[in-house]
């Protein structure tokens, strides 16, 4: 059993916050300090169809990231719809709608805003398991400079030839307090991004078996293809939802912090017992 904090196993402590799961051991407790949240403006916005993705879009990547750093916010993109949420730490629906006007004032959005409890509005917008496709395929990446208009335009062409309905172009703001890293720093190596994102495809009805079976084949494809083609305005990937096949994954998930978190597995786990298809090896002696 080995404790790790800012004073004890400090390396072990900066490598496990970002290394992605089971490079180092078996985590068996975590120790947070939390913060007090009383309450949250929870807010919903959508457009029907594509039409409007352009203006949404390019508006949302230059100001949702540094509206607040009390505010987060993602865009669902979907054949049919674009869906914006935005989420306002001790603050009012007032202040969110104005915090979002820029992106709010492209088109005729549908807008709704929710006052309450971030337990209870976090379990409100969770869609249950059984409710979720058979399948599912990911592919993560970094943006740390605005989509050009041919990067958007390539999200709406794919949006549009999607395999399914729950196939989306998901996107979180990144920007505010994630910028800081914690005392004693992070492995984490993509706090300069603007935003994190993911092409996914997902298709099948769960509890069936073989539903989906005969698209599968067009859902992997399309998922290549998405990725492939955004490959010229992202960087990095997110260990936690790992590209399979992806070439110079260390340095897509680590950046230059791939050498020393081989240096601190050589330390810790020098005969790679805990490894898998992208795990951190340990560095040679």
């Amino acid at each position: 059993m080995i404790k790790a904090d800012v004073k004890n196993n400090s390396d072990l402590l900066w490598a496990l916050r970002g290394a992605g799961n089971g490079n180092f051991g078996i985590v068996t407790s975590l120790t947070y300090k939390v913060a007090p949240l009383k309450s949250v403006a929870y807010l919903q916005a959508t457009w029907e169809g594509l039409g409007d993705l352009q203006g949404v879009f390019d508006t949302w990547q230059r100001t949702a990231p540094v509206a607040d750093n009390r505010l987060g916010t993602q865009l669902e993109i979907h054949r049919g719809e674009i869906l914006l949420f935005g989420v306002l730490a001790e603050g009012s629906e007032a202040e969110a709608k104005e915090l979002l006007a820029p992106i709010l004032s492209v088109g005729n959005p549908n807008v709704s805003v929710q006052i309450g409890n971030w337990g209870d509005v976090y379990a409100g917008f969770q869609i249950p398991t059984a409710d979720e496709p058979a399948n599912w395929k990911f592919f993560s990446q970094f943006t740390t400079e605005p989509f050009p208009r041919k990067a958007i335009s390539l999200i709406a062409s794919f949006m549009q030839d999607a395999p399914s309905d729950d196939s989306n172009f998901f996107t979180q703001a990144f920007g505010g307090a994630v910028r800081r890293s914690p005392r004693g720093g992070t492995a984490f190596p993509h706090r300069d991004a603007l935003f994190y994102s993911e092409p996914g495809a997902g298709w099948g009805t769960r509890g069936q078996a073989g539903s989906g079976d005969e698209i599968t084949p067009q859902a992997q494809a399309w998922i290549a293809e998405f990725s492939q083609a955004l490959r010229p305005y992202v960087n990095g990937a997110y260990v936690n939802v790992p590209n399979i096949g992806m070439q110079d994954w260390e340095t897509a998930y680590w950046g230059s912090n791939f050498d020393r978190l081989r240096k601190i597995k050589a330390k810790y786990d020098p005969r790679n017992v805990f490894q898998y298809e992208q795990s951190i090896p340990p560095a040679a002696c």
